[in-house]
């Protein structure tokens, strides 16, 4: 069954901006679990005026250029994965956000 997490750590982004983010599980993972997770997807989700949100105006956030990577040598942590993605704000003013993510860990792989 996927499993999915709202992480709330004060992020927000700067109308017109685009920041670059990575992920990984290689200290944070599930018991019983390694640090290869995944299928998993990441969106950045506009706060609400209740949870402190900027509604002056449309919040547009948009994540793109998603990347499953592994270390090469010399890397910390290599071989193990970790996600690379981008969010860009197409906003007119700055966007507080919580950052959501949907992992498929248990999904059959099929060959």
């Amino acid at each position: 069954m996927p499993v999915r997490w709202q992480i709330d750590r004060g992020f927000s982004i700067a109308a017109g901006q685009t920041q670059w983010w990575n992920w990984n599980f290689f200290t944070d993972h599930a018991p019983g679990t390694g640090p290869n997770q995944g299928p998993i997807v990441f969106q950045a989700l506009p706060k609400g005026p209740a949870q402190g949100g900027n509604n002056t105006a449309k919040n547009k956030l948009v994540v793109f250029d998603f990347a499953k990577s592994r270390g090469g040598p010399g890397d910390d942590h290599a071989p193990e994965v970790f996600y690379e993605f981008k969010i860009r704000n197409e906003s007119t003013v700055d966007v507080p956000f919580i950052l959501e993510m949907i992992l498929f860990s248990d999904l059959p792989i099929n060959q």
